[in-house]
C-alpha cells in the first residue's frame, strides 16, 4: 500500500484523528512561547519541530481527501458521465 491506495473516508479518518494531538502541540508551544521558554531551549526546539511535522502531516492527509489538489480525482465509484457519447444523457 501506498498514499495513491489511501482511500477519501480513510484520508479523513486519519486526519479526525491527528487534530487533537495537533491542538495539543500548538497549545504547549504557545504557553512555552508565554511563559518565556528561550527559542533556543531543547525541549522548546523539539515541541517546536513535533508541531511543524504533525502539521505538514496532517496538511498532506488533507489533501488526500480532496479532489483536484495536485492529484487527479480519485474514483468514488459514482459514475460521472464522462466518456459518454450522448453527453451523459
Amino acid at each position: 500500500m501506498d498514499r495513491a491506495a489511501v482511500t477519501k473516508d480513510q484520508a479523513k479518518t486519519i486526519n479526525k484523528a491527528l487534530f487533537p494531538q495537533l491542538n495539543y502541540l500548538y497549545r504547549l508551544r504557545e504557553r512555552m512561547q508565554k511563559i518565556g521558554f528561550p527559542h533556543d531551549d531543547k525541549l522548546y526546539l523539539m515541541v517546536c519541530t513535533a508541531y511543524d511535522a504533525v502539521l505538514r502531516l496532517h496538511g498532506e492527509i488533507h489533501y488526500l481527501s480532496c479532489d483536484g489538489v495536485g492529484e487527479p480525482k480519485k474514483d468514488d465509484g459514482i459514475p460521472t458521465g464522462k466518456g459518454d457519447t450522448n453527453g451523459g444523457k
